[in-house]
């Protein structure tokens, strides 16, 4: 049958060349181009199958590391957040500290007593660094309380709210004094046994005043946030919210009290007198009856 069909061609192609071309062109294009597509087929599917699977491998790996750069980026924008925190918590101590008329460390945060019952902070100070017990301490905002224990580098601080401590303050209005004691709570102090004639108002901010030497005069203690009468003694309560941010300040203040400046103590007078001294006799004083 090819054979047949090839001699018919030739015969046609001696006798009507154009009709040949046109033969062959039909051909070509109606049984050579899908025969070849058919055979190359195979490859061209393996060829897409290699393409499409090392894209999806090239995508996947491009897909990790754009989650790692992701995670990456998150982590320094986490960084620099809490950095520009810490630097607006350091600016605001700063500030702080041009308030203050006695020169002041900065401390650093180390831990919280896990005991329920004391309100104390623990700060990374120490002996080494001129603290001594009895030491105020503040934050950017007020108040925090006073050292108690030292060591070489680290010191025990007992916050204002702790039941155990009282600070001597005034209203800062009119100077009316009372003493702060601490509630057991962050957020309370109490003024107790006030006259109910006493001229204190919610609003009013409360000072320390100084007396009893631990705390110097003029620092920021809390503000007037309730006043509670209790009939029974007739006596008022004055409830304070703190100023310092005692829940979440992680810088503080270390309080140095400037000294007065004594002068010198005049030498004591000598216990021995002294005999005073006879001008020695002249000659002219010897010859005389």
């Amino acid at each position: 049958m090819p054979a047949a069909l090839a001699l018919v061609l030739l015969g046609i192609g001696y006798s009507r060349p154009e009709l040949l071309a046109s033969t062959r062109s039909l051909l070509a294009d109606h049984v050579a181009r899908p025969l070849y597509w058919l055979i190359a087929f195979p490859s061209r599917v393996w060829e897409w199958t290699d393409e499409t699977f090392s894209s999806r491998q090239a995508l996947e790996e491009r897909n990790h590391a754009l989650e790692h750069e992701n995670l990456i980026l998150q982590r320094n924008v986490l960084r620099m957040a809490a950095l520009m925190a810490e630097n607006a918590r350091l600016k605001e101590l700063l500030n702080s500290t041009e308030l203050l008329d006695d020169s002041a460390l900065v401390a650093e945060l180390l831990g919280v007593s896990e005991d329920p019952r004391r309100q104390e902070i623990r700060i990374h100070r120490g002996r080494a660094d001129g603290v001594f017990e009895g030491q105020p301490v503040l934050d950017a905002f007020g108040l925090v309380g006073t050292v108690i224990e030292i060591s070489e580098h680290t010191a025990r601080v007992l916050l204002i709210t702790d039941t155990s401590n009282a600070v001597p303050v005034q209203v800062n209005r009119n100077g009316v004094r009372g003493i702060a004691e601490g509630s057991g709570h962050l957020d309370e102090l109490y003024i107790r046994n006030l006259v109910p004639t006493t001229d204190i108002k919610e609003g009013d901010p409360i000072v320390s005043s100084g007396l009893g030497g631990r705390y110097p005069p003029g620092y920021p203690v809390g503000e007037v946030v309730r006043i509670e009468y209790d009939g029974a003694d007739s006596f008022l309560r004055v409830v304070v919210r703190p100023s310092a941010h005692l829940d979440r300040s992680q810088q503080l203040l270390l309080v140095f009290r400037a000294e007065a400046q004594i002068p010198p103590a005049a030498p004591a007078p000598s216990a021995t007198p002294t005999m005073p001294t006879t001008p020695a006799s002249t000659d002219k004083d010897a010859t005389q009856p």
